[in-house]
């Protein structure tokens, strides 16, 4: 979600509302059992909403000093698990005022603010302007190799849909793009 965010931070918001359709694959090694995923969804996943709720707002806000001063902005999240094996999809709200041509066009024009890591996509935010079943898991998860992140949907109220890899996209890919950006940054 919050890679999602990333173009729209320079607006400015007081919410952000979030349901998510999480991929079994998410659960980790031990996932779920077949017969309570098939034909089903599982309406909560532990700690999963608070976690969303506190760490995007660490993630989006700034650095003062040594500290990390949270942004200024509520987070509301509501997770399911979804019989999808790979990639979260999120139906996201967020309190901007701006028109929504502003954010297409700030999800249009959205370049990453760190070039030249290895394995970061060309294209971090995938927007999908004109088709409306878009993005879908099994169609897009592996753009950008599987980092590239999916918005589509846009719509007045702010209301769109993001979706990545959730295995390649996630804290793994994060992990390594973090450790891309040390070595880049000469911190090692």
């Amino acid at each position: 979600m919050v890679a999602a965010l990333a173009p729209l931070r320079k607006f400015k918001f007081s919410d952000v509302r979030v349901a998510t359709m999480q991929a079994i694959s998410g659960a980790g090694f031990a996932g779920v059992a077949a017969m309570a995923i098939c034909d089903n969804i599982i309406p909560y996943i532990g700690q999963e909403e608070e976690k969303m709720e506190t760490e995007t707002l660490k993630i989006m806000g700034t650095l003062k000093g040594n500290k990390v001063a949270n942004a200024q902005f509520n987070v509301s999240a509501s997770c399911h698990r979804v019989p999808v094996i790979d990639g979260h999809t999120m139906a996201i709200w967020v309190d901007i005022k701006e028109p929504v041509e502003k954010l297409r066009n700030a999800f249009r024009d959205y370049k990453p603010p760190i070039k030249g890591l290895p394995t970061q996509p060309e294209e971090s935010i995938h927007f999908f302007e004109e088709e409306k079943d878009r993005p879908q898991p099994r169609l897009d998860r592996m753009r950008g190799k599987g980092m590239t992140v999916s918005v589509g949907r846009l719509r007045q109220g702010i209301r769109f849909v993001a979706m990545g890899h959730n295995t390649i996209r996630g804290a793994a890919g994060a992990s390594v793009l973090n450790a891309e950006l040390i070595t880049k940054k000469k911190y090692l």
